[in-house]
Protein backbone atom coordinates (compact mmCIF):
# COMPACT_ATOMS: atom_id res chain seq x y z
CA UNK A 1 0.00 0.00 0.00
CA UNK A 2 2.64 2.30 0.83
CA UNK A 3 4.29 1.69 -2.33
CA UNK A 4 0.90 2.39 -4.37
CA UNK A 5 0.95 5.59 -2.93
CA UNK A 6 4.47 7.06 -3.47
CA UNK A 7 4.15 5.73 -6.84
CA UNK A 8 1.43 7.99 -7.23
CA UNK A 9 2.81 10.67 -6.08
CA UNK A 10 5.88 10.57 -7.77
CA UNK A 11 3.42 10.16 -11.24
CA UNK A 12 2.01 13.51 -9.83
CA UNK A 13 5.09 15.25 -9.72
CA UNK A 14 6.24 14.58 -13.33
CA UNK A 15 2.50 15.97 -14.54
CA UNK A 16 3.04 18.71 -12.34
CA UNK A 17 6.92 19.58 -13.96
CA UNK A 18 5.48 18.72 -17.43
CA UNK A 19 3.25 21.19 -17.53
CA UNK A 20 5.36 24.49 -16.02
CA UNK A 21 8.02 22.71 -18.79
CA UNK A 22 5.08 24.06 -21.73
CA UNK A 23 5.72 27.38 -22.97
CA UNK A 24 2.14 29.22 -22.39
CA UNK A 25 2.47 30.91 -25.85
CA UNK A 26 3.08 27.17 -27.26
CA UNK A 27 0.39 25.72 -25.60
CA UNK A 28 -2.25 27.65 -27.83
CA UNK A 29 -0.71 26.16 -30.71
CA UNK A 30 -0.77 22.44 -30.15
CA UNK A 31 -0.92 20.17 -33.46
CA UNK A 32 -4.65 19.39 -34.48
CA UNK A 33 -6.21 17.11 -37.40
CA UNK A 34 -4.87 19.85 -40.27
CA UNK A 35 -2.31 21.52 -38.08
CA UNK A 36 -4.56 24.48 -37.36
CA UNK A 37 -4.65 25.89 -33.99
CA UNK A 38 -7.11 28.68 -32.67
CA UNK A 39 -4.64 30.81 -31.85
CA UNK A 40 -3.69 31.16 -35.08
CA UNK A 41 -7.74 31.76 -36.41
CA UNK A 42 -7.89 34.70 -33.87
CA UNK A 43 -6.19 36.55 -37.00
CA UNK A 44 -9.16 35.69 -39.23
CA UNK A 45 -12.32 37.53 -39.81
CA UNK A 46 -15.31 34.89 -39.07
CA UNK A 47 -19.21 34.79 -40.33
CA UNK A 48 -21.19 32.54 -38.54
CA UNK A 49 -24.23 30.15 -39.94
CA UNK A 50 -27.27 30.39 -37.66
CA UNK A 51 -29.09 26.79 -37.52
CA UNK A 52 -31.88 28.43 -40.16
CA UNK A 53 -31.61 25.58 -43.14
CA UNK A 54 -29.77 25.99 -46.87
CA UNK A 55 -29.52 29.51 -48.28
CA UNK A 56 -27.08 32.06 -48.92
CA UNK A 57 -27.53 35.39 -47.26
CA UNK A 58 -24.20 37.66 -47.35
CA UNK A 59 -22.24 37.72 -50.68
CA UNK A 60 -18.38 38.93 -50.36
CA UNK A 61 -16.51 40.75 -53.26
CA UNK A 62 -13.23 38.81 -54.26
CA UNK A 63 -11.71 42.02 -54.74
CA UNK A 64 -12.54 43.26 -51.41
CA UNK A 65 -11.35 40.11 -49.80
CA UNK A 66 -7.30 39.80 -48.56
CA UNK A 67 -6.31 36.42 -48.86
CA UNK A 68 -6.97 36.11 -52.79
CA UNK A 69 -3.48 35.02 -53.58
CA UNK A 70 -3.57 34.77 -57.25
CA UNK A 71 -0.21 33.50 -58.30
CA UNK A 72 0.64 33.42 -62.50
CA UNK A 73 -1.66 31.48 -64.56
CA UNK A 74 -4.89 31.83 -61.84
CA UNK A 75 -8.06 33.58 -62.18
CA UNK A 76 -8.36 33.07 -58.19
CA UNK A 77 -6.71 31.10 -55.21
CA UNK A 78 -8.68 31.46 -51.65
CA UNK A 79 -8.22 29.63 -48.49
CA UNK A 80 -10.49 29.14 -45.90
CA UNK A 81 -11.26 27.36 -42.42
CA UNK A 82 -14.45 25.79 -41.15
CA UNK A 83 -16.16 24.38 -37.84
CA UNK A 84 -19.01 22.36 -38.92
CA UNK A 85 -20.43 19.06 -38.29
CA UNK A 86 -21.38 18.05 -41.56
CA UNK A 87 -22.37 20.34 -45.40
CA UNK A 88 -19.98 23.04 -45.39
CA UNK A 89 -21.03 24.82 -48.80
CA UNK A 90 -18.99 27.69 -50.61
CA UNK A 91 -21.18 29.48 -53.07
CA UNK A 92 -18.60 31.14 -56.39
CA UNK A 93 -20.68 33.05 -58.51
CA UNK A 94 -21.18 36.19 -60.92
CA UNK A 95 -23.46 38.23 -59.62
CA UNK A 96 -24.91 38.27 -55.96
CA UNK A 97 -28.48 37.50 -56.49
CA UNK A 98 -27.88 34.31 -58.18
CA UNK A 99 -31.24 32.40 -59.27
CA UNK A 100 -31.98 28.99 -58.75
CA UNK A 101 -31.11 27.56 -62.10
CA UNK A 102 -27.94 30.23 -62.72
CA UNK A 103 -24.65 28.52 -63.24
CA UNK A 104 -22.43 28.75 -60.26
CA UNK A 105 -19.70 26.53 -58.74
CA UNK A 106 -20.95 25.35 -55.64
CA UNK A 107 -18.51 23.17 -53.47
CA UNK A 108 -19.82 21.19 -50.50
CA UNK A 109 -17.53 19.40 -47.97
CA UNK A 110 -18.82 17.03 -45.66
CA UNK A 111 -22.37 16.67 -48.02
CA UNK A 112 -24.34 13.48 -47.36
CA UNK A 113 -23.78 13.11 -43.08
CA UNK A 114 -19.99 14.11 -43.56
CA UNK A 115 -19.62 10.97 -46.21
CA UNK A 116 -18.60 12.75 -49.10
CA UNK A 117 -18.15 15.98 -51.10
CA UNK A 118 -18.78 17.59 -54.28
CA UNK A 119 -18.69 20.21 -56.44
CA UNK A 120 -21.80 21.55 -58.75
CA UNK A 121 -22.62 23.80 -60.80
CA UNK A 122 -26.07 25.05 -60.03
CA UNK A 123 -27.08 25.50 -56.41
CA UNK A 124 -27.80 22.55 -54.89
CA UNK A 125 -28.37 20.61 -58.20
CA UNK A 126 -26.52 19.18 -61.03
CA UNK A 127 -22.99 17.42 -59.31
CA UNK A 128 -20.11 17.47 -61.48
CA UNK A 129 -16.95 16.17 -59.61
CA UNK A 130 -17.86 14.12 -56.32
CA UNK A 131 -14.89 12.33 -53.75
CA UNK A 132 -15.87 10.06 -51.54
CA UNK A 133 -13.68 10.81 -48.30
CA UNK A 134 -15.77 10.56 -45.02
CA UNK A 135 -15.29 12.70 -42.12
CA UNK A 136 -13.43 15.80 -43.49
CA UNK A 137 -15.39 18.26 -41.66
CA UNK A 138 -15.95 18.35 -37.33
CA UNK A 139 -16.72 20.93 -34.86
CA UNK A 140 -13.89 20.68 -32.98
CA UNK A 141 -11.30 20.62 -36.14
CA UNK A 142 -10.81 23.81 -37.94
CA UNK A 143 -10.26 22.45 -41.47
CA UNK A 144 -8.48 24.07 -44.22
CA UNK A 145 -10.17 24.80 -47.68
CA UNK A 146 -8.12 26.16 -50.37
CA UNK A 147 -10.07 26.58 -54.25
CA UNK A 148 -7.98 27.25 -57.11
CA UNK A 149 -8.97 28.55 -60.56
CA UNK A 150 -6.32 29.13 -63.54
CA UNK A 151 -6.87 30.32 -66.76
CA UNK A 152 -7.52 27.44 -68.75
CA UNK A 153 -10.99 26.85 -66.57
CA UNK A 154 -10.09 24.31 -64.34
CA UNK A 155 -10.87 24.33 -60.11
CA UNK A 156 -9.45 22.68 -58.05
CA UNK A 157 -10.46 21.99 -54.34
CA UNK A 158 -7.70 20.98 -51.91
CA UNK A 159 -7.72 20.17 -48.00
CA UNK A 160 -4.43 21.00 -46.69
CA UNK A 161 -2.78 18.71 -44.29
CA UNK A 162 -4.79 15.85 -45.74
CA UNK A 163 -2.94 15.59 -49.20
CA UNK A 164 -1.42 17.08 -51.29
CA UNK A 165 -3.52 16.35 -54.31
CA UNK A 166 -6.58 17.66 -55.20
CA UNK A 167 -9.71 16.64 -53.38
CA UNK A 168 -12.07 17.63 -56.11
CA UNK A 169 -11.33 19.05 -59.82
CA UNK A 170 -13.70 19.88 -62.26
CA UNK A 171 -12.73 21.34 -65.83
CA UNK A 172 -15.36 23.85 -66.91
CA UNK A 173 -15.30 24.30 -70.84
CA UNK A 174 -17.22 28.08 -70.01
CA UNK A 175 -15.05 29.21 -67.65
CA UNK A 176 -17.23 31.62 -65.15
CA UNK A 177 -15.76 34.98 -64.21
CA UNK A 178 -16.03 34.86 -60.37
CA UNK A 179 -17.04 38.10 -58.94
CA UNK A 180 -18.45 36.89 -55.55
CA UNK A 181 -18.12 34.45 -52.39
CA UNK A 182 -20.75 33.15 -49.78
CA UNK A 183 -20.81 30.56 -47.00
CA UNK A 184 -23.61 28.17 -45.92
CA UNK A 185 -24.84 24.92 -44.40
CA UNK A 186 -28.07 22.51 -44.68
CA UNK A 187 -30.84 21.77 -42.21
CA UNK A 188 -30.19 22.51 -38.70
CA UNK A 189 -26.13 22.75 -38.80
CA UNK A 190 -24.40 25.39 -37.87
CA UNK A 191 -20.99 26.64 -39.34
CA UNK A 192 -18.12 29.04 -38.42
CA UNK A 193 -16.24 30.58 -41.58
CA UNK A 194 -13.21 31.49 -41.23
CA UNK A 195 -11.42 34.28 -43.83
CA UNK A 196 -9.07 36.55 -44.65
CA UNK A 197 -6.25 34.86 -42.29
CA UNK A 198 -3.33 36.91 -41.27
CA UNK A 199 -1.25 33.96 -40.75
CA UNK A 200 -1.62 32.65 -44.42
CA UNK A 201 0.47 35.86 -45.60
CA UNK A 202 -1.92 37.22 -47.10
CA UNK A 203 -2.60 40.27 -45.30
CA UNK A 204 -2.60 43.72 -48.06
CA UNK A 205 -1.25 46.63 -47.25
CA UNK A 206 -3.77 49.69 -46.18
CA UNK A 207 -5.14 51.67 -48.69
CA UNK A 208 -5.25 55.64 -49.05
CA UNK A 209 -9.04 54.66 -48.43
CA UNK A 210 -8.65 52.70 -45.55
CA UNK A 211 -6.07 55.27 -44.07
CA UNK A 212 -8.65 58.25 -44.82
CA UNK A 213 -11.72 56.18 -43.06
CA UNK A 214 -9.59 55.11 -40.19
CA UNK A 215 -8.28 58.92 -39.77
CA UNK A 216 -11.62 60.42 -40.04
CA UNK A 217 -13.70 57.78 -37.35
CA UNK A 218 -10.67 58.76 -35.12
CA UNK A 219 -11.35 62.36 -35.47
CA UNK A 220 -15.23 62.38 -35.24
CA UNK A 221 -14.84 61.49 -31.64
CA UNK A 222 -17.38 58.68 -31.40
CA UNK A 223 -19.89 60.55 -33.82
CA UNK A 224 -20.41 63.15 -31.02
CA UNK A 225 -22.14 66.25 -32.12
CA UNK A 226 -19.57 69.25 -33.71
CA UNK A 227 -19.07 72.05 -31.49
CA UNK A 228 -20.71 75.19 -32.32
CA UNK A 229 -23.03 73.39 -34.92
CA UNK A 230 -26.07 76.02 -34.79
CA UNK A 231 -27.56 75.05 -38.34
CA UNK A 232 -27.67 72.95 -40.86
CA UNK A 233 -29.21 74.15 -44.53
CA UNK A 234 -30.99 72.19 -46.76
CA UNK A 235 -32.71 72.07 -50.20
CA UNK A 236 -35.23 69.03 -52.14
CA UNK A 237 -37.04 68.59 -54.69
CA UNK A 238 -40.59 66.70 -54.68
CA UNK A 239 -41.04 64.04 -56.63
CA UNK A 240 -44.44 63.05 -55.99
CA UNK A 241 -47.76 64.46 -53.90
CA UNK A 242 -50.50 62.09 -53.06
CA UNK A 243 -53.26 62.98 -50.70
CA UNK A 244 -56.02 60.99 -48.97
CA UNK A 245 -58.65 63.13 -48.12
CA UNK A 246 -60.69 60.34 -46.41
CA UNK A 247 -57.84 59.64 -44.32
CA UNK A 248 -56.87 62.75 -43.81
CA UNK A 249 -53.22 61.62 -44.67
CA UNK A 250 -50.33 63.32 -47.55
CA UNK A 251 -48.06 61.16 -48.88
CA UNK A 252 -44.92 62.92 -50.29
CA UNK A 253 -41.74 61.43 -52.14
CA UNK A 254 -39.01 63.95 -52.31
CA UNK A 255 -35.51 63.76 -52.47
CA UNK A 256 -33.57 65.83 -50.08
CA UNK A 257 -29.59 67.41 -49.42
CA UNK A 258 -28.42 68.69 -46.04
CA UNK A 259 -25.12 70.25 -45.63
CA UNK A 260 -22.83 71.84 -42.33
CA UNK A 261 -19.43 71.15 -41.62
CA UNK A 262 -17.13 69.78 -38.94
CA UNK A 263 -13.64 71.02 -38.76
CA UNK A 264 -12.37 68.46 -36.66
CA UNK A 265 -12.71 66.13 -40.22
CA UNK A 266 -10.81 68.70 -42.34
CA UNK A 267 -7.73 66.48 -43.98
CA UNK A 268 -4.66 67.64 -46.64
CA UNK A 269 -5.33 65.50 -49.85
CA UNK A 270 -1.68 65.51 -50.87
CA UNK A 271 -1.73 62.94 -47.61
CA UNK A 272 -4.24 60.84 -49.12
CA UNK A 273 -3.79 60.36 -52.74
CA UNK A 274 -5.34 63.48 -53.45
CA UNK A 275 -9.06 62.35 -52.34
CA UNK A 276 -10.91 65.79 -52.19
CA UNK A 277 -14.25 64.17 -51.37
CA UNK A 278 -15.27 60.87 -49.56
CA UNK A 279 -17.88 58.45 -48.90
CA UNK A 280 -17.47 55.03 -47.31
CA UNK A 281 -20.67 52.92 -45.76
CA UNK A 282 -18.58 52.38 -42.53
CA UNK A 283 -17.83 55.80 -42.44
CA UNK A 284 -18.87 56.45 -38.20
CA UNK A 285 -19.56 60.83 -37.87
CA UNK A 286 -22.34 62.75 -36.57
CA UNK A 287 -25.52 62.76 -38.93
CA UNK A 288 -28.41 64.98 -37.98
CA UNK A 289 -31.70 63.18 -36.62
CA UNK A 290 -34.66 64.42 -37.93
CA UNK A 291 -38.37 64.04 -37.07
CA UNK A 292 -41.59 64.73 -38.75
CA UNK A 293 -43.43 66.89 -36.59
CA UNK A 294 -46.51 65.80 -37.43
CA UNK A 295 -45.85 62.64 -39.12
CA UNK A 296 -48.38 59.98 -39.94
CA UNK A 297 -47.26 56.26 -39.78
CA UNK A 298 -44.01 55.39 -40.85
CA UNK A 299 -42.78 58.47 -40.28
CA UNK A 300 -43.28 58.90 -36.31
CA UNK A 301 -39.93 59.75 -35.26
CA UNK A 302 -36.24 59.65 -37.13
CA UNK A 303 -37.19 59.21 -40.79
CA UNK A 304 -33.45 59.70 -42.08
CA UNK A 305 -32.82 55.70 -42.39
CA UNK A 306 -31.24 55.56 -46.04
CA UNK A 307 -29.28 58.01 -47.35
CA UNK A 308 -25.56 58.63 -48.99
CA UNK A 309 -22.68 60.58 -46.79
CA UNK A 310 -20.50 62.48 -48.57
CA UNK A 311 -17.67 64.16 -46.64
CA UNK A 312 -15.18 66.65 -48.39
CA UNK A 313 -11.68 67.78 -47.57
CA UNK A 314 -12.36 71.48 -46.23
CA UNK A 315 -14.73 69.47 -43.56
CA UNK A 316 -17.88 70.05 -45.27
CA UNK A 317 -20.44 67.23 -45.33
CA UNK A 318 -23.66 66.25 -47.65
CA UNK A 319 -26.11 64.26 -46.93
CA UNK A 320 -28.49 62.68 -49.69
CA UNK A 321 -31.75 60.95 -48.93
CA UNK A 322 -33.26 60.04 -52.41
CA UNK A 323 -36.91 58.88 -52.62
CA UNK A 324 -37.41 60.21 -49.12
CA UNK A 325 -41.30 59.41 -48.32
CA UNK A 326 -42.96 61.20 -45.60
CA UNK A 327 -46.47 60.97 -44.06
CA UNK A 328 -48.72 63.47 -42.75
CA UNK A 329 -52.08 64.80 -41.25
CA UNK A 330 -53.72 66.94 -42.95
CA UNK A 331 -57.04 67.70 -42.66
CA UNK A 332 -59.24 69.37 -45.17
CA UNK A 333 -61.86 71.41 -42.91
CA UNK A 334 -63.64 73.06 -46.65
CA UNK A 335 -67.04 71.75 -47.31
CA UNK A 336 -67.12 72.58 -50.88
CA UNK A 337 -66.75 68.90 -52.74
CA UNK A 338 -65.29 68.87 -55.79
CA UNK A 339 -63.62 72.57 -55.27
CA UNK A 340 -61.37 71.98 -52.64
CA UNK A 341 -58.08 73.88 -52.39
CA UNK A 342 -56.53 73.16 -49.20
CA UNK A 343 -52.17 73.80 -47.93
CA UNK A 344 -50.55 70.42 -45.93
CA UNK A 345 -47.36 70.91 -44.35
CA UNK A 346 -44.35 69.02 -43.74
CA UNK A 347 -43.28 69.57 -40.28
CA UNK A 348 -39.46 69.47 -39.93
CA UNK A 349 -37.50 69.79 -37.17
CA UNK A 350 -33.88 68.12 -35.39
CA UNK A 351 -32.87 66.67 -32.43
CA UNK A 352 -30.29 68.23 -30.97
CA UNK A 353 -28.04 66.77 -27.99
CA UNK A 354 -28.90 67.23 -24.49
CA UNK A 355 -28.50 70.27 -22.73
CA UNK A 356 -27.86 72.05 -26.13
CA UNK A 357 -29.75 74.68 -28.54
CA UNK A 358 -31.90 72.88 -31.54
CA UNK A 359 -30.41 72.90 -34.49
CA UNK A 360 -32.11 75.27 -37.06
CA UNK A 361 -32.86 74.11 -40.50
CA UNK A 362 -32.13 76.49 -42.65
CA UNK A 363 -33.75 76.58 -46.35
CA UNK A 364 -31.63 77.20 -49.27
CA UNK A 365 -33.30 77.36 -52.87
CA UNK A 366 -30.20 77.82 -54.61
CA UNK A 367 -28.69 75.23 -54.29
CA UNK A 368 -27.69 72.97 -57.57
CA UNK A 369 -28.67 70.50 -59.26
CA UNK A 370 -31.93 69.68 -56.86
CA UNK A 371 -34.71 72.14 -57.77
CA UNK A 372 -38.16 72.31 -55.71
CA UNK A 373 -41.26 70.87 -57.51
CA UNK A 374 -39.77 69.80 -60.92
CA UNK A 375 -41.95 67.25 -62.40
CA UNK A 376 -43.73 66.81 -59.30
CA UNK A 377 -45.97 63.68 -59.82
CA UNK A 378 -49.74 63.77 -58.54
CA UNK A 379 -51.32 60.70 -58.86
CA UNK A 380 -54.33 61.27 -56.26
CA UNK A 381 -56.89 63.28 -58.03
CA UNK A 382 -55.12 66.24 -56.83
CA UNK A 383 -52.95 69.11 -58.58
CA UNK A 384 -50.03 70.67 -57.31
CA UNK A 385 -50.14 74.45 -57.49
CA UNK A 386 -47.58 76.15 -54.84
CA UNK A 387 -44.79 75.16 -52.60
CA UNK A 388 -43.43 77.56 -50.15
CA UNK A 389 -40.94 77.00 -46.88
CA UNK A 390 -41.85 78.60 -43.75
CA UNK A 391 -39.88 78.62 -40.13
CA UNK A 392 -42.25 77.79 -37.31
CA UNK A 393 -41.76 80.74 -35.09
CA UNK A 394 -44.67 80.44 -32.57
CA UNK A 395 -43.02 80.74 -29.46
CA UNK A 396 -46.53 78.97 -27.25
CA UNK A 397 -45.97 75.82 -29.69
CA UNK A 398 -43.73 72.93 -28.12
CA UNK A 399 -43.21 69.72 -29.25
CA UNK A 400 -41.48 66.66 -27.46
CA UNK A 401 -37.64 65.67 -27.87
CA UNK A 402 -36.50 62.06 -27.91
CA UNK A 403 -35.83 62.27 -23.85
CA UNK A 404 -40.01 62.96 -23.35
CA UNK A 405 -39.28 66.37 -22.35
CA UNK A 406 -40.84 69.76 -23.90
CA UNK A 407 -39.14 72.40 -26.09
CA UNK A 408 -39.62 75.00 -28.25
CA UNK A 409 -40.15 75.08 -32.17
CA UNK A 410 -37.31 77.19 -32.40
CA UNK A 411 -35.25 76.34 -35.75
CA UNK A 412 -38.04 74.09 -37.12
CA UNK A 413 -39.61 74.79 -40.51
CA UNK A 414 -42.51 73.53 -42.31
CA UNK A 415 -43.11 72.43 -46.44
CA UNK A 416 -46.22 73.65 -47.46
CA UNK A 417 -48.18 72.24 -50.46
CA UNK A 418 -50.67 73.76 -51.93
CA UNK A 419 -53.07 71.30 -53.64
CA UNK A 420 -56.10 71.74 -55.61
CA UNK A 421 -59.08 68.87 -56.48
CA UNK A 422 -59.06 68.14 -60.03
CA UNK A 423 -62.63 69.95 -60.54
CA UNK A 424 -63.14 69.70 -64.41
CA UNK A 425 -62.65 65.91 -64.05
CA UNK A 426 -65.36 65.49 -61.46
CA UNK A 427 -67.58 68.23 -62.89
CA UNK A 428 -67.68 65.94 -66.54
CA UNK A 429 -68.05 62.94 -64.81
CA UNK A 430 -70.88 64.16 -62.24
CA UNK A 431 -72.42 66.84 -64.00
CA UNK A 432 -73.19 65.19 -67.61
CA UNK A 433 -75.36 62.63 -66.08
CA UNK A 434 -76.99 65.13 -63.68
CA UNK A 435 -78.02 67.15 -66.91
CA UNK A 436 -79.21 64.09 -68.68
CA UNK A 437 -81.06 63.27 -66.16
CA UNK A 438 -82.71 66.54 -66.43
CA UNK A 439 -83.46 66.34 -69.84
CA UNK A 440 -84.76 62.95 -69.36
CA UNK A 441 -87.19 64.03 -67.18
CA UNK A 442 -88.49 67.53 -68.86
CA UNK A 443 -88.56 65.39 -71.88
CA UNK A 444 -90.83 63.02 -70.30
CA UNK A 445 -93.33 65.51 -69.93
CA UNK A 446 -94.89 65.50 -73.61
CA UNK A 447 -95.09 61.52 -73.89
CA UNK A 448 -97.30 59.18 -73.15
CA UNK A 449 -97.34 55.52 -72.00
CA UNK A 450 -94.35 53.27 -71.99
CA UNK A 451 -92.24 55.81 -73.88
CA UNK A 452 -92.68 58.43 -70.85
CA UNK A 453 -92.19 55.67 -68.19
CA UNK A 454 -89.03 54.38 -69.95
CA UNK A 455 -87.23 57.71 -69.47
CA UNK A 456 -88.64 57.87 -66.31
CA UNK A 457 -86.67 54.78 -65.31
CA UNK A 458 -83.71 55.84 -67.00
CA UNK A 459 -83.29 58.39 -65.31
CA UNK A 460 -83.63 57.09 -62.44
CA UNK A 461 -81.19 53.87 -63.03
CA UNK A 462 -78.96 57.19 -64.57
CA UNK A 463 -78.97 59.45 -60.70
CA UNK A 464 -78.69 55.93 -58.75
CA UNK A 465 -75.45 54.69 -60.37
CA UNK A 466 -73.78 58.38 -60.38
CA UNK A 467 -74.50 58.45 -56.54
CA UNK A 468 -73.08 55.09 -55.54
CA UNK A 469 -70.43 56.18 -57.63
CA UNK A 470 -69.81 58.95 -56.02
CA UNK A 471 -69.89 58.22 -52.89
CA UNK A 472 -66.13 56.56 -53.46
CA UNK A 473 -64.96 59.71 -53.70
CA UNK A 474 -66.51 62.30 -52.14
CA UNK A 475 -65.92 63.25 -48.36
CA UNK A 476 -68.05 61.05 -45.91
CA UNK A 477 -67.71 63.77 -43.52
CA UNK A 478 -70.41 65.94 -44.95
CA UNK A 479 -72.86 65.79 -47.68
CA UNK A 480 -71.17 67.66 -50.49
CA UNK A 481 -73.85 70.11 -52.80
CA UNK A 482 -73.77 67.50 -55.94
CA UNK A 483 -74.54 64.61 -54.05
CA UNK A 484 -77.58 66.95 -52.59
CA UNK A 485 -78.44 67.47 -56.21
CA UNK A 486 -78.57 64.11 -56.92
CA UNK A 487 -80.78 63.25 -54.47
CA UNK A 488 -83.19 66.10 -55.33
CA UNK A 489 -83.07 64.63 -59.14
CA UNK A 490 -84.03 60.74 -57.65
CA UNK A 491 -87.09 62.48 -55.12
CA UNK A 492 -87.95 63.93 -58.88
CA UNK A 493 -87.86 61.02 -60.37
CA UNK A 494 -90.11 59.47 -58.01
CA UNK A 495 -92.92 61.82 -57.99
CA UNK A 496 -92.52 62.19 -62.11
CA UNK A 497 -93.14 57.99 -62.32
CA UNK A 498 -96.16 58.63 -59.32
CA UNK A 499 -97.31 61.23 -61.35
CA UNK A 500 -97.16 59.41 -64.82
CA UNK A 501 -99.32 56.36 -62.84
CA UNK A 502 -102.04 58.98 -62.16
CA UNK A 503 -102.67 60.38 -65.19
CA UNK A 504 -102.73 57.06 -66.19
CA UNK A 505 -105.20 56.65 -63.78
CA UNK A 506 -107.33 59.52 -64.89
CA UNK A 507 -107.06 59.25 -68.03
CA UNK A 508 -108.45 55.25 -68.50
CA UNK A 509 -110.15 54.74 -65.26
CA UNK A 510 -111.33 58.00 -63.89
CA UNK A 511 -113.57 58.30 -61.00
CA UNK A 512 -117.31 57.36 -61.39
CA UNK A 513 -118.76 60.27 -59.35
CA UNK A 514 -119.29 63.27 -60.16
CA UNK A 515 -115.96 66.34 -60.09
CA UNK A 516 -116.99 68.56 -57.55
CA UNK A 517 -118.12 72.66 -58.78
CA UNK A 518 -114.92 74.46 -58.10
CA UNK A 519 -112.91 71.44 -59.48
CA UNK A 520 -114.51 72.31 -62.72
CA UNK A 521 -114.07 76.19 -62.20
CA UNK A 522 -110.60 75.77 -61.31
CA UNK A 523 -110.66 73.93 -64.75
CA UNK A 524 -112.29 76.46 -66.48
CA UNK A 525 -109.93 79.31 -65.13
CA UNK A 526 -108.24 80.97 -68.40
CA UNK A 527 -105.75 82.36 -66.67
CA UNK A 528 -104.44 79.00 -65.22
CA UNK A 529 -104.54 77.67 -68.33
CA UNK A 530 -102.39 80.95 -70.42
CA UNK A 531 -99.44 79.87 -67.17
CA UNK A 532 -99.82 76.20 -67.94
CA UNK A 533 -99.60 76.45 -71.41
CA UNK A 534 -103.18 75.18 -72.53
CA UNK A 535 -105.63 76.80 -74.86
CA UNK A 536 -108.69 78.91 -73.85
CA UNK A 537 -111.67 76.38 -72.90
CA UNK A 538 -114.58 77.38 -75.91
CA UNK A 539 -117.86 76.28 -75.84
CA UNK A 540 -117.00 72.84 -76.80
CA UNK A 541 -114.22 72.64 -74.25
CA UNK A 542 -116.35 73.65 -71.69
CA UNK A 543 -118.66 70.86 -72.38
CA UNK A 544 -116.51 68.45 -72.38
CA UNK A 545 -115.16 69.58 -69.22
CA UNK A 546 -118.61 69.18 -67.64
CA UNK A 547 -118.56 65.75 -68.67
CA UNK A 548 -115.28 64.24 -68.55
CA UNK A 549 -113.23 66.94 -66.07
CA UNK A 550 -110.68 64.32 -65.21
CA UNK A 551 -108.88 63.98 -68.67
CA UNK A 552 -108.57 67.63 -68.32
CA UNK A 553 -107.43 67.43 -64.46
CA UNK A 554 -104.38 65.35 -66.08
CA UNK A 555 -103.38 67.61 -67.95
CA UNK A 556 -103.42 70.62 -65.58
CA UNK A 557 -101.53 68.52 -63.17
CA UNK A 558 -99.09 67.40 -65.93
CA UNK A 559 -98.30 70.96 -67.05
CA UNK A 560 -98.05 72.13 -64.22
CA UNK A 561 -95.42 69.35 -62.24
CA UNK A 562 -93.55 70.34 -65.39
CA UNK A 563 -93.29 74.26 -64.61
CA UNK A 564 -91.84 72.88 -60.67
CA UNK A 565 -89.73 70.21 -62.16
CA UNK A 566 -88.04 72.83 -64.19
CA UNK A 567 -88.28 75.24 -61.54
CA UNK A 568 -86.40 72.97 -59.18
CA UNK A 569 -83.90 72.00 -61.73
CA UNK A 570 -83.05 75.61 -62.30
CA UNK A 571 -82.16 75.89 -58.24
CA UNK A 572 -80.30 72.73 -57.77
CA UNK A 573 -78.38 73.66 -60.75
CA UNK A 574 -77.34 77.02 -59.36
CA UNK A 575 -76.68 75.61 -55.86
CA UNK A 576 -74.81 72.84 -56.55
CA UNK A 577 -71.65 75.25 -58.57
CA UNK A 578 -72.96 73.99 -62.32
Amino acid sequence: MYNLIKGSLATYCCLCLLLILIDPAESGQLSTRFNVSFAQLDSCETYSVPNTGYGYRRFYMLRELSNNNRKAGERLHLKFYVLTAMDAHILLSVTNHPRPNDRVYEIVIGAGGNTFSAIRNAMGMRRVATNQEPNLVSLYDPTPIEIVQNQNGELFVYIPGFKKEPLLQFIDEAPLVINYLSFSSFGSNTARWFYDCGFDGYVKEETKTEKLLSHLNIQAENASMPANLSSISFHFQTRSLAYEQTSSLLQTRMHMMMHWRDSRLVWKPEDFGSLESFEHPDLRIWKPHMNVLNGALQSMGQVLQSYELMVYANGSITLYAQNLQLASWCVDSARNWPSERVTCDIELGLNGQEGQENVALIYDDQRKPIAPNEHVNTPSGWSFTQMSVVLVENDSQRRYNPKGMMQKMTGDVAIEFTLQRNRSFYMTVFYLPLIACQMFLILSFVLRSTRRSSLILIALLIAAWGLMYMTRYASPHYVPPMMTAYKVIMMTTTYCYILHICIIWLDLYPPRSKAPGWLVRVINSNVLRCILGLRFSDSTDYCDIQENPWHHMAKILNNLSSILVIITFAIVDITSGF
